[in-house]
């Protein structure tokens, strides 16, 4: 769990449910005992959650402090369920949901994707735009997709293979954009990203874009990553006026589509 989990669930969320619980928010032992239930049942109802922590059953899983949690699934599952016990219609939705919070941690990716975009386009967010109707679009099924159109649900074709999400295909699209090196697909034409272009290493390509780096020097520095919101910001994703044409482009037509159909 990151600093600002950890200071959103004390400051926010487990408040939030004493109050509509009638809790004592200063009860530690209350706190984690919600929470180990919280990541100990899959898909509970408030009175299920409820009847858990009031009985004197053990939890699947047993957490010493909160800093047991991890940053990803395990404060997804306790922020939606604090959600529920204050009444928070919204939170509520997300319980027993995983890919409600992959969902916005590929967002969070593809923030940073285009924030490194930026460095070697002047409209990154259009450039974007463009790839995302070009891949998931092609038959202007809308008018215009935009990112909050996309999903983490998996893919399933007409043969029954399994093939990663939307959000997950648009994050290795802008992550061949930015770092492929080598023949196109079923061409004989060459395409370079654009870091490799630039002849950036990824640490010199996100010290440019300012996102989170995790490599080597960085970890060896002792620099801290730096941590997304815990509140989307949806402009993050809106096209400048000016469009960015895929196919004027230095890398051609947007990568990983091409004539066949293939979804990558």
């Amino acid at each position: 769990m990151t600093t600002k989990q950890r200071i959103a669930l004390q400051a926010d969320w487990w408040p939030a449910a004493c109050r509509s619980q009638g809790w004592n928010e200063k009860d530690r032992d209350l706190r984690l005992r919600v929470c180990m239930w919280a990541v100990s049942l899959d898909k509970p109802s408030q009175l299920e959650l409820l009847d858990a922590i009031k009985s004197d059953r053990t939890p699947a899983r047993w957490l010493e402090s909160t800093n047991d949690l991890d940053d990803k699934a395990d404060i997804d599952r306790v922020k939606a369920c604090l959600g529920m016990l204050a009444d928070d219609l919204k939170k509520t939705e997300e319980v027993g949901q995983p890919q409600i919070g992959r969902a916005r941690r590929l967002r969070d990716v593809i923030r940073d994707q285009i924030k490194c975009i930026g460095v070697y386009l002047p409209h990154p967010r259009a450039f974007v735009a463009e790839i995302i109707n070009d891949k998931f679009n092609r038959a202007r099924r809308v008018e215009t997709l935009t990112v909050r159109d996309l999903t983490d649900d998996p893919i399933i074709l007409r043969d029954g293979r399994e093939i990663p999400s939307q959000l997950d295909q648009l994050v290795m699209t802008l992550g061949a954009c930015l770092n492929g090196s080598g023949k196109m697909r079923g061409t004989k034409r060459s395409r370079l990203g654009f870091r490799v272009a630039a002849g950036d290493t990824l640490h010199e390509m996100k010290m440019k874009a300012g996102v989170r780096c995790d490599c080597a020097e960085c970890l060896k520095s002792g620099s801290r990553p730096l941590v997304p919101a815990l509140e989307e910001n949806w402009a993050d994703f809106d096209p400048e006026l000016e469009p960015a044409s895929v196919a004027d482009s230095e890398l051609g037509p947007a990568v990983g589509s091409d004539d066949s159909g293939d979804p990558f």
